[in-house]
């Protein structure tokens, strides 16, 4: 059952689109993984964990596009970034989402348990990221950018985890090998580009729809 679009407040439609979503792409996907569950390091647990992690990204980006439309109205009119504020709402939700669906699916795997926190961590850093360059990109120049800049981010963003798994590789039960200096010359760097890009694009969206609201408004 869905809320009426004009009398439930857009928060708590997404919530429930979100809620939705996640029971429809958790009890599947943790199913699956329960009867395939993760192989060893020696046996494809790499390409294994890259494919769970993209098939979890594509998850959030199709939600955090479901979403979208929300942000057509004002959320908080009282705010002076309205605009800003229901955007970063959507990004919460987003990266909920995607967190409470890495873990259901992680554990369903059996991975070993630090590789299931190095697959959160992964998923919480690309979902945030990605919902905010998605929501930015849709604003300031239209869906179809936006399909294209969410989908690039989250293919580079899983790229550089595959090349620090794939340097650095596993433990012999098939944990995170945490290589610091890996991290910081690989994943750490790709990070920071993504994260800035992506809250760029959003805050300039952002502050051109506050402020053209705010313009309106006197009139």
């Amino acid at each position: 059952m869905t809320s009426n679009p004009q009398s439930a407040h857009p928060l708590e439609s997404a919530l429930g689109v979100g809620l939705r979503r996640l029971l429809q792409w958790g009890i599947p996907l943790s199913v699956l993984a329960l009867v395939f569950e993760a192989p060893g390091p020696e046996d494809g647990l790499f390409t294994y964990n890259l494919a769970h992690l993209l098939i979890l990204q594509v998850a959030a980006l199709l939600l955090a596009a479901e979403l979208a439309p929300l942000l057509e109205r004002p959320w908080f009119p009282a705010l002076s970034r309205s605009w800003l504020a229901s955007a970063a709402s959507l990004i919460a939700i987003v990266t909920g989402f995607a967190a409470l669906l890495t873990l259901a699916t992680s554990a369903a795997a059996r991975y070993e348990p630090s590789l299931q926190f190095l697959q959160l961590l992964s998923s919480l850093d690309i979902a945030w990221v990605t919902a905010a360059l998605f929501y930015g990109a849709w604003k300031l120049w239209g869906r179809l950018t936006a399909w294209v800049l969410g989908s690039l981010i989250v293919v580079a963003c899983v790229a550089s985890i595959a090349v620090y798994l794939n340097v650095v590789g596993f433990t012999e039960s098939g944990g995170w090998l945490v290589d610091a200096s890996r991290m910081m010359t690989i994943v750490i760097p790709a990070d920071m580009v993504a994260a800035v890009v992506a809250l760029s694009v959003l805050l300039t969206a952002g502050l051109k729809t506050d402020q053209a609201t705010e313009q309106r408004s006197p009139q």
